[in-house]
């Protein structure tokens, strides 16, 4: 898993659900989890601080909100980027973990001709 945080070609799919947004903010506190919620915080961290490093830009992450989540469970960092939905944007996400643009930009046209008429 360290391996993948570190490695900057890896896109991060972040799935953003109510247990996730319990675990992140501290509100789930149960013991019988504490494992998977401390691995849990710890990544959120780390994906956070290379957030910032990167100077508040998403470079990588992809938060997906699962059936029955709101989009105030996505972490505040994260919420000035585009947040997909599952089901729905099945085929944006695609587009993006596979790095396909969506629209393709028409092809340039020659370059106009300036002419200067002198006053």
């Amino acid at each position: 898993m360290e391996r993948y945080l570190n490695e900057k070609d890896y896109l991060i799919i972040i799935i953003i659900s109510l247990r996730y947004y319990e675990t992140i903010s501290g509100m789930n506190t149960s013991v019988e989890g504490e494992e998977r919620t401390s691995n849990t915080v710890y990544i959120h961290k780390q994906l956070q601080s290379e957030f910032i490093q990167n100077g508040c830009r998403n470079y990588r992450f992809i938060p997906i909100l699962f059936p029955g989540a709101k989009k105030c469970y996505v972490p505040t960092w994260l919420q000035n980027t585009h947040v997909y939905s599952w089901p729905k944007d099945r085929d944006d996400i695609l587009r993006r973990l596979m790095r396909v643009e969506k629209y393709n930009p028409p092809p340039i046209g020659p370059l106009p001709t300036i002419v200067s008429i002198p006053l």
